[in-house]
């Protein structure tokens, strides 16, 4: 049933002030999310959250950046020697250039050049080995392979490893903060709902009063009615209006919040686009709570605690590397010459070893050790105590829908029988049969009756949503 006023004008009048009158706004639940995930506040947070989880992995692989490096330096010098035997002038044009890249398999690979010229006076000493200008090439390929810490890149894969496992987690935190999103935003359309019923039930029971009202005036007038009736009325009246007029405030309250949450222009006329008939229980299979999202979150970081474990293991071994490089060299008068005879290779250098380092006593590492530990147990705890919550969450879940399906059902049954008992005191009082009290007290009775009506509506469709919410079905993956 699609819930209809005639125009938002008769709020203006309810609470007896002017309002500007906005759109009128048509809404189904399906409308609430489509516009809340494209425009909500809420839902491009979380997004924004997920995406910074990226640097993460960017950080964590940029062990295997390519990296250059390079140097440029003029040096001028005069000095004297102890041993007498420095040229009187030295002009030193260096340059220098490293290329080097680091592999998943813990292997460094680099590539480096290197170019000095020198312009000299030279020393009476060294006039007859050397020529006053000189240029020195050389080209140098190196290797270091990790053979203990970070053994073969174990220590640079498992970072890694770690990072992108933190995109998941990111990723799943973003759809559960979606959930979340969502569910507020759908109790806000459904407190809208019941605003905006329990505003015309009391505006439908001020009309009662007030016909009623007039009824009993014409009697009056007559001498025909008892003493008291008409003041009872006109108080009751009274009551009527002021409860139109605070409904009436609660709804405008409850529609601007609604369309806040979705970012679109407020309406104060909403036309509620729901089914007529209260869709029944659903019939849903067992859902295992181990897949759930928040369980696999915490399952996900119990793992990434343990893989930090293995990590500061690692950290704490001894380095050795091993090392090895080949160097081309080249020196001349003339740089040209001295860059032939560099690429030629007739002037190799070649060079293998092994580089040991080790902390003999590291607090860093006693400190780290102990906090890995400790984090595991946490994130065990978290873990369990997930798996605990959410079953609870999703049996509470189900027995919310059955309870307020039944509550629902009972009240739509209760207002059909005031509603009757209404006509019935009605054609009773005019043939003078009933008193007037009886009446009012069943009126009152009916149109309360109509608002719990609502409420209880309201409630079963929150409680349908947070079941889905429950079962990971309010949001289904994006990814």
């Amino acid at each position: 049933m699609i819930f209809r006023r005639t125009s938002a004008i008769w709020i203006a009048i309810a609470l007896a002030a002017p309002f500007p009158a906005r759109a009128k706004l048509r809404l189904s639940p399906q409308q609430v999310v489509d516009l809340t995930l494209q425009k909500g506040r809420g839902a491009r947070s979380a997004e924004l959250a997920a995406q910074r989880s990226y640097l993460s992995v960017e950080t964590a692989r940029s062990v295997f950046d390519l990296n250059l490096t390079s140097a440029f330096g003029y040096e001028a010098d005069e000095a004297e020697t102890l041993t007498g035997f420095s040229n009187p002038k030295d002009r030193t044009t260096t340059f220098s250039a490293l290329l080097s890249k680091k592999i998943p398999s813990g292997t460094t690979f680099s590539l480096g050049y290197d170019h000095t010229r020198q312009n000299s006076v030279l020393s009476p000493f060294t006039a007859q080995a050397r020529n006053p200008n000189a240029t020195m090439n050389a080209i140098t390929f190196g290797v270091r392979q990790n053979l203990l810490r970070n053994f073969f890149g174990y220590a640079d894969r498992l970072a890694v490893e770690i990072a992108e496992t933190s995109v998941s987690i990111a990723l799943e935190t973003r759809e559960e903060e979606l959930e979340r999103v969502l569910l507020d935003v759908m109790g806000l359309y459904w407190n809208a709902y019941v605003a905006q019923s329990q505003l015309r039930e009391s505006m439908a029971a001020r009309d009662k009063y007030e016909q009623l009202v007039k009824n009993v005036r014409r009697k009056t007038s007559f001498n025909l009615s008892t003493p008291g009736e008409l003041p009872r009325l006109e108080a009751e009246f009274e009551l009527a209006e002021s409860r139109v007029k605070a409904s009436a405030t609660a709804y405008l309250a409850a529609s601007d919040l609604l369309a806040t949450a979705m970012r679109v222009d407020g309406a104060d006329d909403i036309e509620f686009d729901i089914p007529a008939e209260l869709p029944p229980v659903p019939q849903l299979s067992q859902k295992p709570v181990e897949n759930l999202r928040s369980v696999r979150v915490a399952r996900a970081n119990l793992e990434n605690a343990e893989r930090g474990l293995r990590s500061i293991r690692a950290s704490g071994l001894p380095q050795l590397d091993l090392v090895a490089s080949a160097r081309a060299t080249g020196v001349d008068p003339s740089g040209d010459s001295a860059t032939a005879e560099m690429v030629s290779g007739t002037r190799p250098t070649y060079f293998i070893g092994v580089e040991f380092s080790s902390p003999l006593d590291s607090s860093l590492y006693r400190g780290g050790l102990a906090d890995r530990r400790v984090a595991i147990e946490q994130s065990r705890n978290a873990f369990e105590g997930a798996l605990e919550s959410e079953r609870d969450a999703l049996r509470n879940a189900e027995r919310a829908v059955v309870s307020n399906y039944a509550i629902a059902k009972a009240n739509a049954s209760a207002v059909e029988k005031r509603a009757r008992v209404v006509r019935e005191l009605e054609i009773s009082y005019r043939q003078g049969r009933q008193p007037l009290v009886e009446l009012i007290r069943a009126y009152n009775e009916l149109f309360s009756a109509q608002q719990e009506k609502a409420r209880a509506i309201g409630d079963y469709h929150v409680s349908l949503n947070r079941l889905a919410a429950a079962r990971d079905e309010l949001v289904t993956s994006t990814r």
